[in-house]
């Protein structure tokens, strides 16, 4: 992508994020790109055709993440992909909060909220059953239930952003997000996966400074 229609994107996800869909003009986010409205228009003709463009962005962004994430699930990794999901979704919060008025303006969104879901879905399941494998989670109890586990994960991954925008980051962190969606494992965890448990527990700390010296 060349670099001006970049920097446009990038500000309107920044104007997006921080102000809702629906508040943020054209005129807003030309200003904030330091570009004229005519410039602006030359690359993206309507809100519409822009907030398209940024859930293209949204998607190749999700789809870089999630082979970098496998790489993670093949080490034994679990906090780097938590960290990198919850991460992900900060970046782009204003899809989560905002789908039904995004879905509004632009139909298609309804498709990539659904395809997001199933992802995000379906990588916790596999999560599982390679646990299951290396023994540190216990057998799927009866059909279905792992589907379930990996669906409530989602509602939770989708609940935290909402208290964070209430609240503020300082009541609702990282940290209180990732150690509620490992105590949520535990009751699945082999002995085996306890000990892991453990080792997880301790490291969420560390992670989630490391993350915020980044972000500074």
């Amino acid at each position: 992508m060349k670099k001006t229609p970049k920097k446009i994107l990038d500000k309107a996800r920044i104007l997006f994020n921080r102000e809702g869909v629906n508040n943020v003009r054209l005129q807003d986010i030309a200003n904030l790109a330091a570009i004229s409205s005519g410039n602006l228009s030359y690359h993206f003709k309507t809100k519409k055709e822009l907030i398209r463009a940024l859930l293209q962005q949204l998607q190749t962004t999700s789809k870089e993440m999630r082979a970098v994430n496998m790489s993670y699930l093949e080490r034994e990794d679990y906090l780097s992909i938590t960290r990198n999901f919850l991460r992900f979704q900060i970046g782009h919060r204003f899809f989560y909060r905002d789908i039904l008025d995004l879905i509004s303006l632009v139909p298609k969104s309804k498709e990539l909220y659904e395809s997001q879901m199933n992802q995000v879905i379906s990588f916790t399941k596999n999560g599982m059953y390679l646990a299951v494998g290396k023994g540190l989670w216990k057998p799927e109890s009866h059909d279905g239930s792992f589907q379930y586990f990996a669906k409530n994960i989602w509602a939770i991954l989708n609940a935290w952003l909402i208290e964070r925008e209430v609240f503020g980051e300082d009541q609702v962190s990282m940290e209180q997000v990732m150690r509620a969606i490992w105590e949520f494992h535990y009751p699945y965890f082999t002995e085996k996966g306890k000990n892991a448990y453990l080792n997880i527990k301790d490291q969420i700390p560390k992670i989630v400074q490391n993350e915020m010296a980044l972000t500074n």
